[in-house]
C-alpha cells in the first residue's frame, strides 16, 4: 500500500509542478547541447587495415611451423606499433606539438584472433590530422618492423580512411540531455514540493489532516477592496446623475 502512495504522490507532484519540469528540461538540455556542440572540443577517428604474414619459404621446417610464426609475429607487430622509435618518428614528420605518450594515448591496435589483419584507430581532434596520423603510423611502423624482424611480410592494404566524427553526435546528445533533463526537472519538483509547507486548496487540506473538509470562508482581501471601490464609483455616478 504504501508503494501504491508514493508512487501516486510521485505523479501528484509531476502534475503540481510540470511548469518546473518543463522549464528545467528545457533550460538543462538548452545548456548541455550548447556545452556538447560550442565548447567541448570535437573528436575525430581515421583507421589504416595492415596485412601480417611471415614471408615465403621453401625451407620444410619454416613451412610446417608457418602458423606458429605468424601468431609469434603478429604479436610481436602488435607491440612494436606503439613503439616510441615509430612513435617519435610520426611526430618529428608530421611536425605534431603532442607529447609521445600523448600521440600512444589517441592510437588503438585492434586484432582478432586467428586473424592476420591488424586495424589502427586514431583518434584526435583534428579532422585532418588524425588520417595523416594513421597513415603514417601503419607505414613507419611496417618499415621498421621489416628491418627488425627478418623473414615479416607486412602490407598497408588501405589507405586511411577519411575522418569520421564521433563526438558529439546529435542523436546521442540529444537523448543524454533529454533523460538528464528530466531527471534534474523531476529533482527540482520534489524538492520545491517538500520545501513549501503552504496548503491552496481542500484537497491538500485533506490529505494532510486525513479528515473531510465540510465548508470554507473565502478570504480575498484584494477582490473584496475592487469590489467596495467599484460599489462607490457606481454609487457616486448615480448620485451626480440624480442632482444633475
Amino acid at each position: 500500500m504504501q508503494d501504491k502512495l508514493q508512487l501516486k504522490d510521485f505523479f501528484y507532484i509531476l502534475k503540481k509542478r510540470w511548469l518546473t519540469v518543463l522549464a528545467t528540461m528545457l533550460l538543462a538540455s538548452t545548456s548541455i547541447a550548447a556545452v556538447s556542440f560550442y565548447v567541448l572540443k570535437p573528436t575525430y577517428q581515421a583507421s589504416a587495415q595492415v596485412l601480417v604474414n611471415q614471408a615465403t619459404s621453401k625451407n620444410v621446417d619454416e613451412i610446417a611451423n608457418i602458423t606458429q610464426l605468424n601468431t609469434q609475429l603478429i604479436s610481436s607487430y602488435i607491440d612494436f606499433i606503439k613503439n616510441p622509435i615509430v612513435l617519435k618518428g610520426v611526430k618529428d614528420e608530421l611536425s605534431l606539438k603532442s607529447s609521445i605518450k600523448d600521440l600512444s594515448d589517441e592510437i588503438t591496435v585492434q586484432h582478432n584472433e586467428n586473424s592476420q589483419f591488424i586495424n589502427i584507430t586514431v583518434r584526435d581532434h583534428d579532422s585532418k590530422q588524425v588520417s595523416e596520423i594513421a597513415n603514417r603510423v601503419a607505414f613507419l611502423s611496417k618499415n621498421q618492423a621489416e628491418k627488425l624482424m627478418k623473414g615479416s611480410n607486412i602490407q598497408v592494404l588501405t589507405d586511411p580512411s577519411d575522418s569520421e566524427q564521433i563526438f558529439p553526435k546529435p542523436l546521442p546528445v540529444a537523448a543524454i540531455a533529454i533523460v538528464v533533463s528530466f531527471m534534474l526537472g523531476v529533482a527540482i519538483a520534489v524538492l520545491r514540493e517538500y520545501a513549501d509547507d503552504s496548503l491552496r486548496n481542500e484537497d491538500e487540506i485533506e490529505k494532510l489532516i486525513g479528515l473531510p473538509v465540510i465548508g470554507h470562508i473565502e478570504l480575498q482581501p484584494r477582490k473584496m477592496k475592487r469590489n467596495q471601490k467599484q460599489g462607490s464609483d457606481q454609487e457616486k455616478a448615480r448620485r451626480e446623475n440624480l442632482e444633475f
